[in-house]
């Protein structure tokens, strides 16, 4: 049985602002899943499946019942990110009455051939959406809505997202800001910071920075199904592990190594 990792949905509430409801994403995912279901596959999210930063949660909950009555019927693994860290609340109470939030947790490891695995979003290294009160991220992420809104939809074309033209100006200085004071980009800080504080024997699987892709066998990310190209990870049922978009129904495999 293959295990599936998927990552960075952001379910919205099917309004401007939901990326996930952009284009002809929800026929792909449906194939996706179909192609999982085809293969006894095992599927596990590694967080950011809703989009709580933007939207109003009891909407966003409630927006995709047929959706998340099925990732229960597949008993899908659930690991919360920071965009719907929010539910971490609801985790032990049961509130939640869908039964695909049984399986709702921080942080999840399997045994893959001979591997462990060690699923997580990744957000718990980032300086700026680690913490449950907002922060830059949180905030940042408010404004990407406000200007979704005003667009009309989350995509300025088929290759751009409103999100970049307003979060890519502020990357950019975070990164120029940690370069003149002797540290990595970004995305390379998240993915060294990653592998620091990786669990001793386990490879990583994760998301957060959109950025699918693998440093060597350590850590693969999934990327996201909220901007222009869709991205998974597949573990064999032998443990080899490799990153692939879906594109036109059919994986196809991303070769990028990612700097850390």
């Amino acid at each position: 049985m293959p295990v599936f990792a998927i990552s960075d949905l952001h379910l919205g509430d099917c309004g401007p602002r939901d990326n996930f409801a952009y284009g002809e994403r929800v026929r792909d995912f449906t194939a996706f899943l179909d192609m999982v279901e085809d293969n006894h596959g095992r599927l596990v999210i590694c967080g950011d499946l809703f989009e709580l930063w933007q939207s109003n949660m009891s909407k966003v909950l409630t927006a995709r019942p047929a959706l998340l009555a099925r990732l229960a019927n597949m008993d899908a693994v659930y690991v919360l990110g920071n965009h719907d860290a929010d539910l971490n609340y609801f985790m032990e109470d049961g509130w939640l009455k869908p039964a695909f939030f049984r399986t709702m947790c921080g942080a999840h490891y399997e045994r893959v051939g001979g591997r462990t695995f060690y699923f997580l979003h990744g957000h718990q290294v980032d300086p700026y959406c680690s913490g449950d009160t907002p922060g830059i991220g949180r905030i940042t992420a408010i404004y990407s809505g406000l200007a979704e809104d005003r667009n009309g939809g989350p995509m300025l074309d088929k290759y751009r997202t409103v999100e970049d033209r307003v979060v890519g100006p502020l990357e950019k200085l975070a990164s120029l800001w940690g370069r003149l004071r002797g540290k990595p980009e970004r995305f390379t800080a998240i993915n060294r910071a990653l592998l620091e504080a990786r669990p001793e024997g386990t490879t990583i699987v994760c998301g957060h920075t959109h950025k699918p892709g693998r440093v060597g066998d350590r850590l693969y990310n999934c990327g996201t199904w909220a901007e222009r190209v869709n991205s998974f990870v597949m573990i064999c049922d032998h443990g080899d592990v490799g990153v692939y978009d879906w594109v036109d129904r059919r994986a196809v495999h991303n070769w990028t190594e990612l700097p850390a």
